[in-house]
């Protein structure tokens, strides 16, 4: 695809700065987030309610059937090598140094979809199947990823644009039939949290006027 091609080179190559050199890599990878996550899902087991308990186990599953599961079994099944082992003139930007890449190495690992924005995608959209429109930003993180991994010259734009896509599709599969099984069983298998938690995702509860009936009642 002539766009796919044109847009990585720019992004990887013209669309660049001493400072993108410097932040794409830490964006990129998760190490540098590790402690922090660890931290915050301690403190939401710990901690957490009902619904941050349940947000937390959705998402681990996504990570479990989603990147080891889905996202592994396309990138076998399409089996496209990663751009800086089979193009010329690419910019390896990894932490701390720069290298230009050498098609002559052979293809290397498997690009298609990127793991990291489905990741990031089913991320968002768990949270904001459980927290509504305030948790918006996380797209903006998972757009982010995305970005920055085309940055590093590991991925072309069709990946990640297939990774959120996926991604986007496999949590809102989880998060649907989680839905569907709390409403089936829920009531039966945990009565007490059911009364405080007839919806496991966000509900916009809707404005509505005051009745007739009700005004009369308050006034007396």
């Amino acid at each position: 695809m002539g766009w796919d091609l044109w847009l990585f080179y720019e992004i990887n190559t013209h669309w660049t700065c001493p400072f993108l050199d410097r932040w794409m890599p830490v964006v990129s990878h998760y190490h540098h987030f590790q402690g922090f996550v660890l931290v915050g899902v301690l403190l939401l087991t710990i901690f957490g309610r009902f619904r941050e308990r349940c947000f937390l186990g959705l998402v681990g599953i996504s990570l479990v059937v989603g990147d080891m599961g889905v996202t592994d079994s396309l990138k076998h099944l399409v089996n496209r090598p990663r751009p800086f082992s089979v193009l010329a003139g690419v910019r390896e930007v990894d932490e701390g140094k720069i290298s230009w890449s050498d098609p002559s190495r052979g293809p290397q690992g498997r690009s298609f979809p990127s793991g990291h924005a489905a990741n990031n995608a089913a991320l968002a959209y768990l949270a904001n199947a459980f927290y509504g429109p305030r948790m918006a930003w996380v797209w903006l993180w998972a757009g982010l990823v995305g970005y920055s991994r085309v940055y590093l010259g590991v991925h072309y734009p069709s990946d990640v644009l297939a990774g959120w896509l996926v991604g986007t599709l496999y949590a809102w599969a989880l998060s649907t039939g989680a839905e569907y099984a709390w409403h089936r069983w829920g009531k039966r298998l945990f009565p007490h949290f059911f009364v405080s938690h007839p919806r496991l995702l966000y509900a916009r509860e809707k404005k509505r006027g005051e009745t007739k009936e009700e005004r009369e009642k308050r006034i007396g």
